[in-house]
Protein backbone atom coordinates (compact mmCIF):
# COMPACT_ATOMS: atom_id res chain seq x y z
CA UNK A 1 0.00 0.00 0.00
CA UNK A 2 1.13 3.37 -1.01
CA UNK A 3 1.74 5.62 1.79
CA UNK A 4 0.03 8.29 2.11
CA UNK A 5 1.77 11.38 4.01
CA UNK A 6 -0.71 13.90 5.55
CA UNK A 7 -0.13 16.98 7.85
CA UNK A 8 -0.73 17.61 11.92
CA UNK A 9 -3.76 20.13 10.29
CA UNK A 10 -4.87 16.91 7.97
CA UNK A 11 -4.28 14.22 10.77
CA UNK A 12 -6.70 16.41 13.21
CA UNK A 13 -9.29 16.80 11.20
CA UNK A 14 -9.27 12.81 10.34
CA UNK A 15 -9.39 12.62 13.96
CA UNK A 16 -12.20 14.51 14.73
CA UNK A 17 -14.36 12.94 12.19
CA UNK A 18 -14.00 9.36 13.36
CA UNK A 19 -16.20 8.40 16.33
CA UNK A 20 -14.30 5.09 17.81
CA UNK A 21 -10.53 4.31 18.22
CA UNK A 22 -8.27 1.81 19.08
CA UNK A 23 -4.39 3.30 19.65
CA UNK A 24 -2.17 0.63 19.44
CA UNK A 25 1.51 0.57 20.71
CA UNK A 26 4.64 -1.29 19.90
CA UNK A 27 6.41 -4.29 21.29
CA UNK A 28 9.20 -4.10 24.33
CA UNK A 29 6.86 -0.84 25.24
CA UNK A 30 9.16 2.67 26.14
CA UNK A 31 7.57 5.41 27.42
CA UNK A 32 7.30 7.51 23.87
CA UNK A 33 4.65 5.09 23.17
CA UNK A 34 3.23 4.07 25.97
CA UNK A 35 2.90 7.78 27.26
CA UNK A 36 2.01 8.99 22.99
CA UNK A 37 -0.91 6.71 23.02
CA UNK A 38 -2.27 7.77 26.98
CA UNK A 39 -1.96 10.73 25.90
CA UNK A 40 -4.01 10.12 22.68
CA UNK A 41 -6.63 8.41 24.50
CA UNK A 42 -7.29 11.14 26.78
CA UNK A 43 -7.60 14.23 24.11
CA UNK A 44 -10.20 11.84 21.80
CA UNK A 45 -12.21 11.23 25.15
CA UNK A 46 -11.94 14.53 25.57
CA UNK A 47 -13.65 14.83 22.15
CA UNK A 48 -16.24 13.19 23.23
CA UNK A 49 -14.91 9.63 21.36
CA UNK A 50 -14.70 6.28 22.42
CA UNK A 51 -11.04 5.53 22.71
CA UNK A 52 -8.59 2.91 24.27
CA UNK A 53 -4.90 1.60 23.86
CA UNK A 54 -3.63 -1.50 23.90
CA UNK A 55 -0.04 -2.70 23.91
CA UNK A 56 0.92 -6.18 22.88
CA UNK A 57 3.63 -6.46 25.69
CA UNK A 58 3.36 -6.39 29.18
CA UNK A 59 3.83 -2.84 30.38
CA UNK A 60 6.56 -2.29 32.60
CA UNK A 61 5.89 -1.80 36.28
CA UNK A 62 8.11 1.16 35.92
CA UNK A 63 5.74 2.66 33.30
CA UNK A 64 2.34 1.72 34.88
CA UNK A 65 1.95 5.40 36.55
CA UNK A 66 1.42 6.15 32.66
CA UNK A 67 -1.39 3.70 32.39
CA UNK A 68 -4.47 5.46 35.29
CA UNK A 69 -7.68 6.68 34.27
CA UNK A 70 -8.40 2.46 32.45
CA UNK A 71 -7.04 4.17 28.99
CA UNK A 72 -5.30 0.51 28.25
CA UNK A 73 -7.16 -2.73 27.32
CA UNK A 74 -5.88 -5.36 29.28
CA UNK A 75 -6.42 -7.68 26.19
CA UNK A 76 -6.79 -7.18 22.46
CA UNK A 77 -10.29 -5.83 21.91
CA UNK A 78 -12.74 -6.56 19.08
CA UNK A 79 -11.53 -4.39 16.46
CA UNK A 80 -14.80 -4.35 14.00
CA UNK A 81 -15.76 -0.74 13.87
CA UNK A 82 -12.49 0.88 15.07
CA UNK A 83 -10.83 3.40 13.51
CA UNK A 84 -7.04 1.67 14.00
CA UNK A 85 -4.16 4.45 14.94
CA UNK A 86 -0.55 3.11 15.36
CA UNK A 87 1.64 5.50 17.63
CA UNK A 88 5.40 5.82 17.32
CA UNK A 89 5.61 2.35 16.00
CA UNK A 90 8.36 1.60 12.98
CA UNK A 91 6.50 -1.48 11.57
CA UNK A 92 3.28 -3.38 11.61
CA UNK A 93 5.09 -6.43 12.77
CA UNK A 94 5.92 -4.51 16.26
CA UNK A 95 2.09 -3.91 16.88
CA UNK A 96 1.65 -7.37 17.36
CA UNK A 97 -1.32 -7.43 15.04
CA UNK A 98 0.87 -8.92 12.27
CA UNK A 99 2.68 -6.69 9.05
CA UNK A 100 -0.75 -7.09 6.66
CA UNK A 101 -2.96 -4.81 9.07
CA UNK A 102 -3.71 -1.90 7.49
CA UNK A 103 -3.87 1.16 10.11
CA UNK A 104 -6.20 4.31 9.57
CA UNK A 105 -3.61 5.97 10.73
CA UNK A 106 0.42 6.35 11.51
CA UNK A 107 1.99 8.48 14.20
CA UNK A 108 5.71 8.53 14.49
CA UNK A 109 9.08 10.40 14.41
CA UNK A 110 10.91 7.13 13.36
CA UNK A 111 13.01 7.86 9.90
CA UNK A 112 11.88 4.85 8.57
CA UNK A 113 7.97 3.78 9.00
CA UNK A 114 6.61 0.45 6.70
CA UNK A 115 3.48 0.22 8.75
CA UNK A 116 0.88 -0.26 6.02
CA UNK A 117 -1.47 2.43 6.73
CA UNK A 118 -4.00 5.09 4.65
CA UNK A 119 -2.64 8.14 6.47
CA UNK A 120 0.45 8.64 7.62
CA UNK A 121 1.67 11.31 9.88
CA UNK A 122 5.35 11.49 10.30
CA UNK A 123 8.00 14.35 11.82
CA UNK A 124 11.29 12.04 11.78
CA UNK A 125 13.42 15.36 13.05
CA UNK A 126 10.72 15.22 16.12
CA UNK A 127 12.82 13.81 19.32
CA UNK A 128 9.49 11.79 20.14
CA UNK A 129 5.95 10.92 19.40
CA UNK A 130 4.82 12.61 22.39
CA UNK A 131 6.02 16.31 20.31
CA UNK A 132 3.51 15.49 17.32
CA UNK A 133 0.42 14.31 19.92
CA UNK A 134 1.19 17.63 21.84
CA UNK A 135 0.43 19.66 18.43
CA UNK A 136 -2.29 17.28 17.44
CA UNK A 137 -3.69 18.20 20.82
CA UNK A 138 -3.04 22.19 19.66
CA UNK A 139 -4.95 21.27 16.42
CA UNK A 140 -8.37 20.07 17.99
CA UNK A 141 -8.00 22.80 20.63
CA UNK A 142 -8.14 19.97 23.66
CA UNK A 143 -6.63 22.31 26.59
CA UNK A 144 -4.04 20.57 28.25
CA UNK A 145 -4.87 18.90 31.89
CA UNK A 146 -2.36 17.32 34.08
CA UNK A 147 -3.52 13.63 33.03
CA UNK A 148 -2.40 14.44 29.34
CA UNK A 149 1.10 16.16 30.06
CA UNK A 150 2.08 13.77 32.45
CA UNK A 151 2.11 10.82 30.02
CA UNK A 152 3.22 13.49 27.08
CA UNK A 153 6.20 15.09 29.49
CA UNK A 154 7.19 10.98 29.91
CA UNK A 155 7.59 10.21 26.70
CA UNK A 156 9.29 13.30 25.70
CA UNK A 157 12.22 13.21 28.44
CA UNK A 158 12.33 9.20 27.85
CA UNK A 159 13.20 10.12 24.44
CA UNK A 160 15.51 12.61 24.72
CA UNK A 161 17.22 10.80 27.09
CA UNK A 162 16.07 13.93 29.19
CA UNK A 163 16.98 15.95 27.03
CA UNK A 164 20.53 14.88 26.36
CA UNK A 165 20.59 13.75 22.89
CA UNK A 166 21.74 15.57 19.80
CA UNK A 167 17.70 15.38 18.10
CA UNK A 168 16.47 17.33 21.34
CA UNK A 169 15.39 20.91 19.44
CA UNK A 170 14.53 24.45 20.78
CA UNK A 171 11.43 23.81 20.57
CA UNK A 172 11.37 19.98 22.78
CA UNK A 173 12.43 22.32 25.53
CA UNK A 174 9.17 24.81 24.82
CA UNK A 175 7.12 21.72 24.71
CA UNK A 176 8.06 20.64 27.90
CA UNK A 177 8.01 24.27 29.53
CA UNK A 178 4.05 24.17 28.49
CA UNK A 179 3.80 20.41 30.07
CA UNK A 180 5.88 21.91 33.31
CA UNK A 181 2.84 24.53 33.73
CA UNK A 182 0.49 22.34 34.11
CA UNK A 183 1.94 21.14 37.48
CA UNK A 184 3.01 17.85 37.21
CA UNK A 185 5.37 16.78 39.46
CA UNK A 186 8.17 16.39 36.68
CA UNK A 187 10.81 15.18 39.04
CA UNK A 188 9.41 12.67 40.37
CA UNK A 189 8.49 11.55 36.30
CA UNK A 190 11.92 11.65 35.55
CA UNK A 191 13.38 9.72 38.90
CA UNK A 192 10.68 7.09 37.59
CA UNK A 193 12.26 6.94 34.12
CA UNK A 194 15.97 7.09 35.03
CA UNK A 195 17.10 6.62 37.97
CA UNK A 196 14.62 3.69 39.52
CA UNK A 197 16.03 -0.12 38.88
CA UNK A 198 14.65 -3.94 39.58
CA UNK A 199 17.11 -5.84 41.16
CA UNK A 200 17.06 -7.96 37.89
CA UNK A 201 18.04 -5.11 36.03
CA UNK A 202 20.90 -4.49 38.64
CA UNK A 203 21.94 -8.09 38.78
CA UNK A 204 22.28 -7.36 34.52
CA UNK A 205 24.07 -4.23 34.35
CA UNK A 206 26.64 -5.72 36.76
CA UNK A 207 27.40 -8.08 34.78
CA UNK A 208 27.28 -6.47 31.23
CA UNK A 209 30.04 -4.53 32.66
CA UNK A 210 32.38 -7.27 32.75
CA UNK A 211 31.34 -8.50 29.22
CA UNK A 212 31.90 -5.26 27.20
CA UNK A 213 34.51 -5.24 24.42
CA UNK A 214 36.30 -2.69 22.30
CA UNK A 215 36.97 -3.16 19.10
CA UNK A 216 38.79 -1.05 16.00
CA UNK A 217 40.99 1.14 17.94
CA UNK A 218 38.75 1.98 21.03
CA UNK A 219 36.29 3.21 18.44
CA UNK A 220 33.07 0.15 18.78
CA UNK A 221 31.99 -1.32 22.04
CA UNK A 222 30.64 -4.37 21.91
CA UNK A 223 28.12 -6.38 24.66
CA UNK A 224 26.08 -9.27 24.04
CA UNK A 225 24.40 -11.33 26.59
CA UNK A 226 23.44 -14.36 26.31
CA UNK A 227 20.40 -16.98 27.66
CA UNK A 228 22.05 -18.00 30.34
CA UNK A 229 22.56 -14.62 31.55
CA UNK A 230 18.93 -13.77 31.47
CA UNK A 231 17.90 -16.98 33.13
CA UNK A 232 20.53 -16.35 35.75
CA UNK A 233 19.86 -12.55 36.72
CA UNK A 234 15.93 -12.75 36.46
CA UNK A 235 15.89 -10.11 33.89
CA UNK A 236 13.20 -9.43 31.85
CA UNK A 237 13.20 -7.57 28.96
CA UNK A 238 12.29 -3.90 30.29
CA UNK A 239 15.59 -4.84 32.29
CA UNK A 240 17.50 -5.46 29.30
CA UNK A 241 16.62 -1.81 27.67
CA UNK A 242 19.10 -0.41 29.99
CA UNK A 243 21.90 -2.38 28.80
CA UNK A 244 21.95 -0.22 25.38
CA UNK A 245 23.67 2.51 27.19
CA UNK A 246 26.77 1.20 29.26
CA UNK A 247 29.11 0.93 26.30
CA UNK A 248 28.63 4.14 24.33
CA UNK A 249 29.16 5.92 27.75
CA UNK A 250 33.48 4.51 27.35
CA UNK A 251 35.71 7.90 26.35
CA UNK A 252 36.20 7.13 22.94
CA UNK A 253 33.70 5.14 21.74
CA UNK A 254 31.76 6.32 18.30
CA UNK A 255 29.97 3.33 17.74
CA UNK A 256 28.15 0.86 20.03
CA UNK A 257 25.94 -2.53 19.70
CA UNK A 258 24.25 -4.76 22.43
CA UNK A 259 23.07 -8.10 21.15
CA UNK A 260 20.63 -10.18 23.23
CA UNK A 261 18.62 -13.17 22.64
CA UNK A 262 14.59 -12.88 21.96
CA UNK A 263 12.12 -16.10 21.16
CA UNK A 264 13.16 -16.75 17.74
CA UNK A 265 15.44 -14.49 16.65
CA UNK A 266 18.45 -12.23 18.02
CA UNK A 267 18.16 -8.96 18.85
CA UNK A 268 20.98 -5.77 18.01
CA UNK A 269 20.53 -2.46 19.34
CA UNK A 270 22.79 0.20 17.87
CA UNK A 271 24.13 3.58 19.33
CA UNK A 272 26.14 6.24 18.31
CA UNK A 273 28.11 9.17 19.38
CA UNK A 274 28.92 10.98 16.42
CA UNK A 275 28.09 11.13 13.01
CA UNK A 276 27.53 7.65 12.30
CA UNK A 277 23.73 7.04 10.81
CA UNK A 278 23.17 3.76 12.83
CA UNK A 279 19.38 3.53 11.39
CA UNK A 280 20.98 2.73 8.12
CA UNK A 281 23.52 0.37 9.05
CA UNK A 282 20.42 -1.15 10.56
CA UNK A 283 18.70 -0.78 7.49
CA UNK A 284 21.18 -3.39 5.97
CA UNK A 285 19.10 -5.68 8.37
CA UNK A 286 15.60 -5.27 7.75
CA UNK A 287 15.74 -2.95 10.56
CA UNK A 288 15.79 0.90 11.47
CA UNK A 289 15.12 4.28 14.05
CA UNK A 290 17.12 6.87 14.04
CA UNK A 291 20.51 8.59 13.36
CA UNK A 292 21.95 7.59 17.07
CA UNK A 293 19.85 4.84 17.91
CA UNK A 294 18.57 2.11 16.06
CA UNK A 295 18.55 -1.98 15.77
CA UNK A 296 17.64 -5.03 13.87
CA UNK A 297 16.79 -8.55 14.45
CA UNK A 298 18.14 -11.48 13.12
CA UNK A 299 15.88 -14.57 12.78
CA UNK A 300 17.47 -17.86 13.70
CA UNK A 301 20.50 -17.12 14.40
CA UNK A 302 22.43 -17.15 17.57
CA UNK A 303 24.27 -14.73 19.82
CA UNK A 304 27.83 -15.49 18.43
CA UNK A 305 26.49 -15.83 14.67
CA UNK A 306 25.20 -12.06 15.35
CA UNK A 307 28.24 -11.51 16.95
CA UNK A 308 30.66 -12.13 13.44
CA UNK A 309 28.13 -9.83 11.59
CA UNK A 310 28.52 -7.18 13.47
CA UNK A 311 31.72 -7.40 13.94
CA UNK A 312 32.00 -7.59 10.34
CA UNK A 313 30.37 -4.54 9.61
CA UNK A 314 31.86 -2.17 12.36
CA UNK A 315 35.66 -3.60 10.83
CA UNK A 316 34.41 -2.71 7.12
CA UNK A 317 33.02 0.97 8.86
CA UNK A 318 36.46 1.82 10.82
CA UNK A 319 38.54 0.17 7.78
Amino acid sequence: MTENKITKTEAAAFLRAQDEYLILTHRSPDADTIGSAAALVRILRALGKTAAAYCPDPIPRRLEFLTAGAVFAPALPDTAGKTLVSVDVASGAMTGLGEETVFALSIDHHKVNTVRCERLCIEPDYVATGEIILELADELEVPLTQETALPLYAAISSDSGGFRYAATRPETHLFAARLLETGIDFAEINRRLFETKTPAQLSIERLAYSRIELYCGGRFALLAVDQEDLERTGAGESDIDGLNQLPRQIEGVRVSAVIRPKPGCVKVSLRSNDETDVAQLAERFGGGGHFHAAGFSLEGKSVPDAKRLVLDVMEELFA
